[in-house]
């Protein structure tokens, strides 16, 4: 080999090795310093946003508490579930004290609507078992009911519908009203279709059905203490027999009368510690709540900021309502009645009396069972 030859070879050989450096070397390299720099990058956007949300932190962890007690607002209008077992004791509530029956009912099972943070959900999806603990999953059923009924019946399950403790809504409501109907209670038929929803997810308990009816009874249609269901509204004697023994007695008179307020309102008409009045003239709200504490129900009831409470030791609640005609154009007081009932018992009002054109009583917002004769 000539001494050029040796040089060319030489000379190709150090261009190789540079070649091999910069790509087994260098180009790495510059790979690596630029991943580095990219990641630095987005460190230092976070860093940026971390370090404006410290400054804001105070304002930061005001909002979110009054974020989760505005979400904690909405979720206690819808149950932690949709078990059936409560589904039937709405039903049940629908008809008691009112003049509708529901004659068919479909139970479907609910499926997943929505899971917060991530969307609507397509049909027939379901949720990762592992991930559901951590997140509010809002569940819905459609129910569809056949019923019939009397027409007040009916706008007192819709008042019932819109005054119960969760939300539902009617998607569709058929009426078929029959004129020549035998009794009232069968002059409206036809079918509704209402949704209901639920939302679980975390420290969220589902609700515990309260069944009044008690094990090994010969008959579970009979009322709890014995007697039957119908024995108990007063619906044979059209609550007259309230006016004889009552829980609590409500007088509507004259306002303007010097004998006595216009508005009285006692458990015990021979005590007046148990009075709560009115002598305003005009319509006053009076409200009654009824409720279960230790085992023993109460009913209080207020006008204004006075109010009386008292023990109910009956198997209900008996109001009567001693009303009045008016005695000229300027006698205008009466009451707007709202009974709150979350204990077990019926609510039976009476009212006698009332002025026919101007009544005094007029029973606004209900819940639980309330019926008026």
């Amino acid at each position: 080999m000539t001494s050029s030859n040796a040089k060319i070879l030489l000379a190709l050989l150090g261009i190789g090795l540079v070649v091999a450096a910069i790509f087994l070397v260098a180009r790495p390299k510059n790979e690596s310093i630029k991943s580095l720099q990219a990641e630095v990058a987005d460190l230092q956007t976070r860093y940026d946003d971390l370090c404006e949300k410290e400054a804001r932190k105070d304002e930061i962890i005001a909002e979110t508490k009054k974020f989760n007690e505005e979400f904690d607002e909405v979720l206690v209008d819808y149950p932690a579930d949709l078990n059936q077992e409560s589904f039937v004791m709405f039903l049940k509530g629908t008809e008691e004290a009112q003049e509708y029956t529901n004659v068919t009912v479909g139970l479907p099972r609910p499926s997943t609507f929505y899971v917060l943070g991530q969307g609507s959900a397509a049909e027939g999806a379901t949720v990762d078992d592992e991930s559901e603990d951590e997140q509010y999953v809002v569940e819905t059923v459609a129910y569809t009911i056949g019923y019939n009924g009397s027409y007040e019946g009916l706008k007192d399950y819709l008042a019932y519908i819109e005054n119960y403790k969760y939300r539902m809504n009617l998607s569709t409501l058929a009426i078929a009203y029959d004129s020549e109907a035998e009794t009232p209670d069968k002059e409206c038929s036809g079918t509704v279709t209402l949704n209901a929803y639920s939302v679980s997810g975390p420290d969220r308990t589902p609700d515990k059905p309260s069944v009044d009816v008690k094990e090994g009874k010969d008959n579970i249609f009979a009322d709890v203490n014995g007697g039957s269901r119908a024995s108990t509204s007063f619906d044979e004697d059209e609550g007259a027999s309230i006016a004889v023994a009552h829980n609590v007695v409500v007088n509507l008179g004259n306002a303007n009368s010097d004998t006595a307020s216009g508005i009285i309102v006692a458990s015990n008409e021979s005590d007046e510690s148990t009075y709560v009045t009115s002598s305003a003239n005009s319509v006053e709200d009076l409200k009654f709540t009824i409720s279960e504490k230790d085992g023993k129900n109460y009913v209080k009831y207020e006008i204004g900021s006075n109010s009386y409470e008292t023990e109910v030791l009956s198997n209900n609640v008996t109001i009567y309502v001693k009303s009045s005609g008016r005695v000229d154009s300027n006698d205008k007081n009466g009451v707007n009645v709202s009974i709150d009932n979350t204990s077990s018992l019926s609510v039976y009002i009476k009212v006698t009396d009332d002025d026919s054109s101007s009544p005094r009583f007029n029973l606004g917002s209900k819940t639980g069972v309330v019926k008026v004769y």
